[in-house]
């Protein structure tokens, strides 16, 4: 039998331990952790970016639903481009058409949100409409297999199943509430999100201040 003595001495990185340190659940707080560092000051900022985000979305709803949606749709040019650029660099043989596809759908579908939502009022409801949508079907689907893989895991007898199912279920209702009510869809998705940053943010900024922030590295 292995003496305290001699377990104490071996440290985290020993190849010859067998001991794995705890994986924890990341979470917007876990992220927000990792990008402060432990440092108590960076924690603190970071706080209260998540706390002044919640209240400006909350207090403007569609002026921040807006913005998000011109910062997603960005995102989708600029993932497009980085899409079509990889294609280029890569290598003749080692070349996979799906990846240009992939590419040009992406960014076709940014240029067109983006330029019929700085066109009018209406295209920019429409943009909100098509994140809306995309947001449903990927809860929708989620929900149809996590309901298809529950009778798999009840077989397999793992713990836990009931949730899975649950999840399912809720993830589609919410898909389907969502896409038959996109733009109220988006602004509730909003609301819970803000109600999540102003949370979480205050929850770090009682870490960092406390000086326990420092500790979960």
């Amino acid at each position: 039998m292995m003496s305290d003595e001699t377990w104490g001495s071996r440290g985290p990185n020993d190849p010859s331990s067998n001991e794995e340190p705890p994986k924890s659940r990341m979470d917007m707080n876990g992220i927000a952790r990792k990008m402060s560092g432990g440092n108590k000051t960076a924690g603190i900022v970071i706080a209260i970016c998540m706390v002044v985000i919640g209240v400006l979305i909350l207090l403007a709803p569609y002026t921040m639903g807006i913005g998000i949606g011109y910062f997603v749709t960005a995102g989708f040019i600029v993932y497009g481009i980085f899409e079509i650029i990889a294609y280029v660099r890569t290598h003749p043989d080692l070349r996979n058409g799906w990846t240009l596809a992939n590419g040009i759908i992406f960014t076709l579908i940014g240029l067109l949100i983006l330029i019929e939502a700085l066109g009018s009022h209406i295209g920019k409801l429409n943009m909100l409409s098509t994140f809306s949508f995309i947001i449903g079907f990927f809860a929708l689907f989620g929900g149809i297999a996590q309901i298809s893989s529950y009778g798999a895991f009840k077989r397999a007898g793992e713990p836990g199943t009931g949730w899975i199912l649950a999840s399912g279920i809720i993830n589609l209702i919410l898909g389907i509430l969502i896409i038959c009510a996109p733009i109220t869809g988006f602004f509730t998705l909003e609301w819970i999100f803000a109600f999540y940053l102003i949370v979480g943010g205050v929850a770090l900024f009682a870490e960092a201040c406390s000086g326990k922030l420092a500790c979960r590295k």
